[in-house]
């Protein structure tokens, strides 16, 4: 668990208003800041001295204001835990109203630095707590607004989240402080969907109306810079008295400064387009002609010409020189991992380039100018397991294919979740052949062993003994790795086998954005990483690749709309003023030269999908 220190003199001044029976009442307006930060090292004086104050609590004339103060200095001294085990000894019925106001906005806070947003959303929606926050001053409102923000959220409760933000914002007097909220306000919008943003246009709440209508015209134009600013002013215009007019977040606020973008204005797209790689590479190739035609149709001016190398009919090296030659301002390319690999010793290239596949083992530093993308299943593997340790998983079975694809992926789970200090039970690694799951999954769910227990009962004490079959009880989640065929299989085989119970989660490969419910019944209650092209409302414009397509090649209709769309924000990506583009493939960000991938969370509920708030 990660341990974090509250600094000892912010506690002092904690400690000292709560033993004066007063709600801490700061005469500066300032942005709150978690409670909990600092370095990960515990103070062994305090904690001693924590530990002291909570064996002379039953002694003391005021026990719970005594192991409340214990609590805080737990959490000042960098252990939570001990924190929160002191907390839940406190009686908060005993406490009086100011500091069982204190006590249940220290409580929330300690929820949310240990990941628990509900624990901390039940704090502050007790009856009692909301009794009293009618007398709250401004400094306390301020702090409850904040802890609500937080805990919504994370809960995916987003619109109260908002209405929340938006109320605390509204309490301050800093400008620098107003910014700060306005930029959490801001990350927050820019990953909803886009249908939700739509409902700006007539949103009962004017101040929310007018944010939802400036992250819809920031996401409809992600790849259009100039539409974008001519769209921004306008904005300003109708909204001249918003808070983000007054205050933008940094993000928003040279919107409309430029007119004309600083993307390239020649593109050369290196792919393989005979042999193996032929419909892949013109699959990935229709997805980013489909983005750029839809710029087109928006800016005929600023289109970029776009010129298309096989490199299937010469070298990797021959192609690029030959597109630097020609003029190309920056290359989308290569596609294939070994060309990916060929760049990777030289130092730097010697213009922008956005390569169409990942290598993520690792190999030192990476040559300037070169940005790795791709479906990388690193990206949804650490997901899906930080999602699940958030949950309480601890212990868990992965099935996955036995080919490279399956096995680089099972042992990077491995590797990520042992580090977590999570327990991999058991492996199935399954053969393409594979038409029945049930032999398979028997062994690693010790049903063998269950039946053989009660073979031996029956043989030697009475063959008439009715015996239930029994799986292993210790598995908490169970992690799938394959394509919509393949899960259809998974889950029945799982239910068969006395496992119903037990979560299961797979990776995006399980859903082509093709609705057949009849076929995902079967799926009924898997949960999975989802990209945001397969959910409906999810993009400004729907994406349409052929339903013919196998799902991996669906997914890469959504790669190449993602290449076009990143090309036209990289240098924005590079700087601080832009955490993300909202892609089909996922929200996209740039680190160390690498783009990730951070994806939706979705459902299958009796054969349809349906978007998971978290």
């Amino acid at each position: 668990m990660n341990k974090k220190r509250l600094p000892l003199f912010v506690l002092a001044l904690g400690i000292l208003a709560f033993i004066g029976g007063c709600a801490p009442t700061p005469t500066q307006d300032t942005v709150r800041v978690p409670v909990f930060t600092g370095v990960e090292v515990q103070d062994i004086s305090a904690l001693q001295q924590a530990q002291a104050m909570l064996e002379s609590a039953p002694v003391s004339a005021n026990p719970d204001q005594r192991i409340f103060e214990a609590a805080m200095l737990f959490a000042s001294a960098g252990d939570l835990a001990k924190s929160a085990e002191a907390a839940k000894l406190v009686v908060a019925e005993q406490l009086s109203d100011s500091q069982y106001i204190e006590f249940n906005l220290f409580v929330a806070e300690l929820e949310l630095s240990l990941g628990n947003p509900q624990g901390a959303a039940d704090r502050l929606t007790q009856d009692r707590f909301v009794g009293i926050s009618a007398t709250f001053n401004a400094s306390t409102l301020r702090r409850m607004l904040s802890l609500q923000a937080d805990s919504n959220f994370a809960l995916g409760n987003i619109e109260l989240g908002l209405l929340k933000s938006i109320s605390y914002a509204g309490l301050l007097r800093k400008q620098q402080d107003i910014r700060a909220v306005h930029n959490s306000l801001w990350r927050q919008l820019t990953v909803l969907p886009y249908s939700y943003l739509q409902l700006g246009i007539n949103h009962p709440n004017t101040v929310l109306a007018g944010w939802l209508q400036l992250a819809q015209v920031n996401r409809l134009y992600q790849a259009d810079a100039q539409s974008r600013a001519l769209a921004f002013k306008d904005w300003q215009r109708r909204w001249r008295t918003h808070p983000a007019a007054k205050n933008p977040p940094r993000a928003v606020k040279d919107l409309g400064s430029s007119s004309r973008s600083s993307a390239p204005s020649q593109v050369a797209l290196l792919l393989p387009l005979q042999d193996n790689y032929e419909v892949p590479s013109y699959t990935l190739l229709d997805g980013f002609m489909g983005a750029y035609y839809e710029f087109l149709s928006e800016n005929i001016e600023d289109a970029p010409d776009i010129r298309v190398y096989d490199t299937s009919v010469q070298s990797l090296q021959k192609a690029y020189n030959n597109a630097v030659e020609d003029g190309a301002e920056m290359i989308i390319g290569p596609m294939r991992q070994s060309e990916v690999e060929a760049l990777l010793p030289m130092a730097s290239l010697p213009v922008p380039t956005l390569s169409l596949n990942r290598v993520d083992r690792a190999t030192g530093s990476q040559p300037q100018n070169l940005f790795q993308f791709g479906l990388s299943p690193q990206d949804e593997i650490a997901q899906i397991a930080d999602r699940a340790w958030l949950q309480g998983k601890r212990n868990v079975l992965i099935v996955s294919p036995n080919n490279s694809w399956g096995r680089s992926s099972a042992s990077f789970f491995n590797q990520y979740w042992t580090e977590k200090g999570g327990t991999l039970l058991d492996q199935v690694a399954y053969p393409s052949s594979v038409k029945d799951f049930t032999p398979l999954l028997k062994p690693p769910l010790l049903i063998d062993m269950s039946e053989d227990r009660a073979l031996q009962i029956k043989r030697f004490v009475n063959s008439r003994i009715k015996s239930q079959v029994r799986r292993r009880q210790d598995i908490d989640l169970v992690v799938v790795l394959g394509y919509p065929v393949v899960a259809r299989q998974i889950k029945p085989a799982l239910d068969f086998l006395y496992a119903s119970d037990v979560p299961v989660v797979a990776t995006s490969h399980i859903y082509n954005g093709i609705e057949q419910t009849d076929l995902d019944r079967d799926l009924t209650g898997v949960e999975f990483s989802a990209m945001p092209w397969t959910l409906p409302g999810q993009l400004a414009r729907e994406l349409t690749p052929d339903t013919r397509l196998h799902t991996a090649y669906r997914h890469l209709y959504a790669v190449g709309h993602d290449a076009f769309l990143l090309h036209r924000n990289l240098r924005d990506l590079q700087s601080e003023q832009q955490a993300w583009v909202f892609g089909a493939t996922g929200l996209l960000s740039l680190s160390d030269g690498i783009i990730k991938r951070q994806q939706k969370w979705a459902e299958f509920q009796r054969g349809k999908v349906v978007e998971l708030a978290r």
